[in-house]
C-alpha cells in the first residue's frame, strides 16, 4: 500500500509540540484521550511524545509527565488505525529507543536535524528502515540553507532511506514565496513526498502551510487551537477548515474538530487559543452580526449553530431572513447529526492497594501535570495525625482551588516526615504542613522540613484551627448566615469545643455545651469567655453536664448539634431519641458517635452532616502563599528617582510614598502619614514627588526587561 495518497493530509502534532506550551507534562492518560479522539474524528497521522523526541527527559530536556514507554504504550492502546510516532534527535535519542518505539508498533519516526548537521540522521534512518518504520527527516532551521542547497540536502536524505523530508520554518520567520522557492528546489533535486512544519510568530504560519500546500507537500503540520512551541503552530482547526474548501479531507468533521479543540484544549492555553465560532465564520463567511438570530433559531430546533450558519452560507452571506433560517433549521433536524468523538475511561487506581512511596509517587505523577496544565501551583498537603501509624497515608482525592492542585498525606512519626520530604523536595511547588502538636507525631516538623526542602516552598498552617473554622462556616452557610438567637448544642470533650462554643456565640448563637459529669478540666465561666472573647456582651454560652435534664431538653430544642468527643464517646441512640426531625446532627470527627446513633438519626428524620474542611484549608492556603509572595515580593522599603518609597504593610517615614508593589510597582497609593496611615489628599511638594515616582514606574510598565523563552 502506498504510505502517501494524493491527496494531501494534517500531521496532528498537538501532544509533541504542544507540549511545550505546559512543560511536557501531558500525560500517558492525556495521549490515550487526545489520540483517542484525533483519530476517531478522522485523523490519520498522529505524534505522541515529549517535545524534543525519545530519551529527552532522561537527557535533562525537560522530565515529561510519563516515560517513553509509557506514552508508547498509550497510544498502542488508544490508536487502532491512524499511523502514529514520535520525535527524535540525534545526540539525544539513541539506537536503543528506535528499537523500543519498533517494539511497541509504531508506525512512523520523525528524525529532526539541525540542517546544517545532516550527516547525524544517516545511521537513523537506516535503523529505522530496518525495523520497519515510515521516517520523515525533518530538516530544522531549513531557512539558514539556500534553496538549492535544502535541495540537495532532501535528495540526501532520500538517498539514505527517508521517505518524507520536511521543509521546517523552526522560528516561524519565513514567507510563502521563501516556501515556494524551498520546495521547487527540492523538488528538481529530488522526487521524494515533502512535508511542511511552519510556526507562528510573524502570523504567517498558515499563510505558509497553505502555500506549501498548493507547491504539492502530502503532510502539513497543525495542533489544535495552534498550542505549541514559541509561538505556536498553524492551528488544526482552522486548517481544516481551509483544505475543506479546497475538497481536501472530507472524512473530517470540522465542528468535531473544533469541540476537541475547545474542550481538551482550549483550557491549557490560558485565555489562548480559538473560538470555534470564529473558525466557523471565516470558514463560511459569516458576518457575526447575524449571530443572535441564527443562535435562536439553532436554540429553537435543537440544532449545531455552525451548521446553521455554514448552510445559511451556501445560500445567502449578506443578510439572514428568518424565513430562510427557519426553512434549513427544519432542514437540519432531519439530516444526520455530525460525528461524536469517543475517549476512553479514565485510569482509576486504588492508592491504597500500594506501598506508600509508590502511591506517594503515583499522587505526584498526577497533581504536577494537573498543575502544569492549568497554571497553577502544585501542592502536597501533609496533614500530622492525632494517632500513631506504622506507616504515611497517601490520599487518592486531589482537590482544586484557584491558584493551587492539592494532594494530601498523614503521617505521625518524624522518620515518616523525613521520608516523604526527602522524596518530594523538587517534585512539587509548595509543601502546606499541618504544624499543630499532636500526642504522637514530628517534635519539631517546621525546623524538619526547613532542613530538608532545597527546592518546595514549605508554607504551614494548624490542622485544629481549620477544624474550628470549617465548622463554623459549615453552620452559618446551613443558616444562610444568620444565627441570631439559633439554639445550637455542643456535645463532647474535645479540647476545641470551647473555642468553636465562642466563635458560634459571637454570631450571636445561643450554645449548650454538654461535656461528661466526671470532666477535670475547667469549665469556661463568665470572666474566662468575656476575656477570651473581647466581647462582655456574650452571655449566650451554657455548659451543662451530660445525663442531666438540662441537657436533655436542649438537645430536645436544638437545631443543630454538633458532636466532637475526645477522649469518651458520649453520644449514641438515647440522646439521638430527643432530637427534634428535621434538625441537623454534624459529626465533627470520625468516631464520635456511638454504634447505632446514625441508623437511628436517618430513621428519625434528623439530617446526618459530615465536616468538609475543605474550603477553609483551601482559602488557608491561597491566604498563606498570598502572604508569602508580597512578603517577598511586595513588602519593603526602596528609593526611586531619590524618592523613599514603601510598599507591602511596611510603615515608612512621614513623606514618604506608599506604592502597590517594591519590586513590580504598578501605581501610587499615597503618602505615609509617619504612623502606619496613608494621606491620600496632599499638598503640591507631595505631589511632585509622587509624579516623579510615577514616571519611574510608567517607565518600567512600558520597558519591561525581554526575557528569553
Amino acid at each position: 500500500m502506498s504510505i502517501f495518497n494524493e491527496a494531501p493530509e494534517i500531521l496532528e502534532v498537538t501532544l509533541r509540540d504542544g507540549s511545550y506550551l505546559i512543560d511536557f507534562q501531558f500525560t500517558a492518560q492525556d495521549t490515550v484521550v487526545i489520540s483517542s479522539a484525533l483519530e476517531s474524528v478522522g485523523f490519520r497521522w498522529i505524534e505522541i511524545g515529549h517535545g524534543l523526541g525519545l530519551n529527552a527527559s532522561s537527557k535533562g530536556k525537560g522530565v515529561a509527565a510519563a516515560t517513553d514507554e509509557e506514552y508508547l504504550a498509550a497510544a498502542a492502546e488508544a490508536i487502532k488505525s491512524a499511523r502514529w510516532g514520535m520525535f527524535f534527535i540525534p545526540d539525544i535519542g539513541r539506537l536503543d529507543d528506535l528499537r523500543l518505539a519498533a517494539k511497541h508498533k509504531m508506525s512512523f519516526v520523525r528524525i529532526g536535524s539541525d540542517i546544517t548537521n545532516l550527516k547525524s540522521i544517516e545511521q537513523y534512518i537506516g535503523l529505522a528502515k530496518e525495523l520497519g518504520l515510515i521516517v520523515t527527516y525533518n530538516a530544522m532551521k531549513s531557512y539558514v540553507v539556500t534553496p538549492a542547497e535544502f535541495g540537495r540536502c532532501a535528495a540526501q536524505a532520500q538517498n539514505w532511506g527517508a521517505d518524507i523530508v520536511y521543509l521546517v520554518d523552526s522560528v516561524g520567520g519565513m514567507y510563502p514565496d521563501e516556501i515556494s522557492k524551498y520546495l521547487k528546489a527540492a523538488q528538481l533535486e529530488c522526487d521524494v513526498s515533502l512535508g511542511f512544519h511552519g510556526h507562528d510568530n510573524l502570523s504567517l504560519a498558515m499563510a505558509n502551510t497553505i502555500r506549501a500546500l498548493e507547491c504539492g507537500v502530502v503532510l502539513v503540520d497543525s495542533s489544535l487551537q495552534g498550542m505549541g512551541r514559541s509561538a505556536g503552530n498553524a492551528i488544526t482547526e482552522v486548517l481544516v477548515a481551509i483544505m475543506k474548501q479546497r475538497s481536501f479531507l472530507e472524512h473530517i468533521d470540522l465542528n468535531t474538530v473544533m469541540d476537541i479543540g475547545y474542550s481538551l484544549i482550549q483550557p491549557l492555553m490560558h485565555h489562548r487559543g480559538m473560538d470555534p465560532m470564529a473558525i466557523t465564520s471565516g470558514y463560511a463567511r459569516f458576518h457575526s452580526s447575524f449571530t443572535p438570530k441564527v443562535v435562536s433559531f439553532a436554540k429553537k430546533y435543537n440544532i449545531d449553530v455552525r451548521d446553521l450558519i455554514v448552510k445559511l452560507c451556501q445560500i445567502d452571506q449578506v443578510t439572514a431572513p428568518d424565513a430562510l433560517l427557519d426553512k434549513l433549521s427544519s432542514e437540519l433536524v432531519t439530516e444526520k447529526f455530525h460525528q461524536v468523538f469517543t475517549i476512553p475511561a479514565a485510569r482509576c487506581t486504588n492508592l491504597k492497594q500500594m506501598n506508600s512511596f509508590k502511591a506517594l509517587d503515583m499522587l505526584v505523577s498526577d497533581i504536577r501535570p494537573l498543575a502544569v496544565k492549568s497554571n497553577k501551583f502544585s501542592t502536597l498537603n501533609i496533614v500530622i495525625s492525632d494517632q500513631k501509624q506504622d506507616e504515611f497515608y497517601v490520599s487518592g482525592n486531589i482537590q482544586k482551588t484557584v491558584s493551587h492542585i492539592v494532594g494530601s498525606v498523614s503521617l505521625s512519626t518524624d522518620e515518616q516526615l523525613i521520608s516523604v520530604l526527602k522524596r518530594i523536595d523538587g517534585l512539587v511547588d509548595v509543601i502546606f504542613m499541618d504544624v499543630d502538636i499532636k500526642p504522637v507525631g514530628p517534635k519539631l516538623p517546621v525546623k524538619t522540613a526547613q532542613e530538608i526542602l532545597k527546592q518546595t516552598l514549605l508554607l504551614t498552617y494548624r490542622d485544629s484551627r481549620i477544624w474550628i473554622d470549617a465548622i463554623e462556616n459549615q453552620i452559618v452557610r446551613i443558616f444562610d448566615e444568620v444565627l441570631n438567637d439559633k439554639p445550637i448544642v455542643i456535645v463532647g470533650n474535645h479540647p476545641n469545643t470551647r473555642i468553636l462554643s465562642l466563635c458560634l456565640a459571637e454570631r450571636g448563637a445561643k450554645v449548650s455545651v454538654i461535656r461528661s459529669s466526671n470532666e477535670k478540666s475547667p469549665v469556661l465561666g463568665e470572666e474566662s469567655i468575656d476575656y477570651f472573647s473581647g466581647n462582655a456582651r456574650i452571655k449566650n454560652i451554657s455548659q451543662i453536664k451530660h445525663n442531666s435534664e438540662d441537657a436533655i431538653s436542649r438537645l430536645k430544642q436544638a437545631q443543630l448539634t454538633v458532636v466532637w468527643s475526645g477522649n469518651k464517646q458520649m453520644f449514641g441512640i438515647n440522646e439521638v431519641r430527643v432530637l427534634t426531625p428535621g434538625s441537623y446532627l454534624m459529626v465533627a470527627a470520625v468516631g464520635s458517635i456511638l454504634p447505632g446513633a446514625l441508623e437511628e438519626a436517618s430513621s428519625r428524620g434528623v439530617l446526618l452532616l459530615r465536616v468538609n474542611i475543605w474550603p477553609v484549608l483551601a482559602g488557608a492556603l491561597i491566604a498563606s502563599h498570598e502572604s508569602f509572595l508580597v512578603h517577598q515580593k511586595s513588602f519593603g522599603c526602596g528609593n526611586m528617582a531619590g524618592i523613599p518609597v514603601v510598599a507591602g504593610g511596611a510603615i515608612g517615614k512621614k513623606g514618604d510614598v506608599i506604592i502597590d508593589n517594591i519590586s513590580e510597582p504598578t501605581r501610587v497609593i499615597g503618602i505615609a502619614d509617619g504612623s502606619g496611615g496613608i494621606i491620600f489628599d496632599y499638598g503640591k511638594d507631595d505631589e511632585v514627588r509622587v509624579n516623579r515616582v510615577s514616571k519611574v514606574i510608567m517607565s518600567r510598565l512600558l520597558k519591561p526587561n525581554l526575557i528569553e523563552a
